[in-house]
């Protein structure tokens, strides 16, 4: 009887330990360019179990001009994420999503929102403080730094309390907040990509801590990760001015597992499209595949003229590239669609759009 007992809970016991969730998250970053007014599109965020047990999860937006529905849940979802730009000034902002899921593996998640507000005149221009000169006529109002301090997301008290850094021309800033990711079990080298400043630059961890196998050493993430996951961390850069600025950005590494014959592979190469009319859009169908290896992709178009449908999916794929004609005058227009497949060959894969207009 006691031996029967023993199987049981030992049985149970093994049972439920195989429950665990794992968070998964796509895309990890998106991107608004607005112009004008006119509401922005929105765009989703798609979370996933790809383990098994429960995953109950919430989902906050760390600035106050971007809205997800819905902000909590379980199992799979789809987030639309909202951009209210009524208060922005014109340039670039950016911020995140945090998307936590408690104790399950590879939580938490930030998904990174990056918003161009395009210059112009604006139709209630906002008043100024008393004593502050409004801007000259046809010179546009200083857009806010790029990236502010969060006070609600997870950090240490060091990098809280460091400068954020300055999207400005020669200004000391980190370009990504994301690094491409490494291969489970194969060589990795990723220098931090720092940009401004004055050279040399001492990087140092000070949030979180890089996948297993990985190391900071000389401003570059080298190593052989052995375990597959999402990694969080947080680094300061200090420079050599005098005297020495310092800033500090959140950075993220996925380790993914890749089989041999896996790449990322779109066809056509290149789409040509002859519109039939200045009313009437074009479309063209763009297959993506990468193998015998199912890969999460995300795609988008650099020109507002071109969209994108779906902008996100699992290969193998077939999306449409769409051309708005009446966004478009009468001539040739050149654009590119990009199409991501993390830590698959051949990524991102850039694929050039020649749309004609006839007068």
């Amino acid at each position: 009887m006691r031996r029967a007992l023993l199987f049981s809970f030992v049985f149970w016991s093994a049972g439920a330990a195989a429950q665990i969730p794992v968070l998964h998250v796509s895309p990890l970053s998106l991107t608004f360019v607005l112009g004008g007014r006119s509401p922005a599109v929105p765009q989703q965020v798609r979370i996933r179990n790809l383990g098994s047990g429960a995953l109950n999860w919430t989902a906050r937006p760390a600035a106050p001009w971007m809205r997800v529905s819905p902000q909590a849940g379980s199992g799979p979802a789809l987030l639309a994420v909202e951009i209210d730009h009524s208060g922005l000034a014109p340039g670039r902002h950016e911020s995140r999503i945090a998307i936590d899921a408690g104790d399950a593996d590879d939580s938490p998640v930030s998904v990174t929102v990056t918003v161009e507000v395009a210059s112009g005149p604006a139709e209630n221009p906002p008043a100024h403080p008393a004593g502050q000169a409004a801007p000259a006529a046809g010179r546009p109002a200083t857009a806010q730094p790029a990236t502010k301090p969060d006070a609600s997301a997870p950090g240490s008290a060091e990098a809280s309390a460091l400068p954020v850094p300055d999207t400005a021309s020669g200004r000391l800033r980190i370009s990504r907040q994301t690094l491409p990711p490494a291969t489970r079990n194969l060589p990795y080298a990723q220098a931090i990509p720092i940009a401004g400043g004055t050279p040399p630059y001492s990087v140092r961890l000070v949030e979180g801590r890089l996948p297993a196998g990985l190391v900071l050493a000389q401003g570059s993430i080298a190593g052989t990760a052995r375990v597959q996951g999402y990694y969080p961390f947080g680094v300061a850069v200090t420079d050599q001015s005098t005297p020495p600025l310092t800033i500090a950005q959140p950075l993220a590494i996925r380790v993914i597992i890749l089989q041999a014959d896996t790449a990322l592979v779109v066809s056509p190469p290149a789409i040509s499209l002859r519109l039939p009319g200045r009313t009437r859009s074009g479309r063209a169908p763009l297959a993506i595949a990468s193998g015998r290896q199912r890969l999460e992709w995300s795609a988008g178009a650099d020109v507002q003229w071109l969209l994108v449908a779906p902008a996100s999916g699992v290969s193998p794929a077939t999306i449409e590239i769409i051309a708005l004609a009446d966004r478009l005058s009468p001539g040739t227009h050149l654009g590119t669609v990009t199409v991501t497949m993390e830590g698959a060959p051949n990524s991102p894969a850039s694929i050039p759009v020649q749309v004609t207009v006839p007068r």
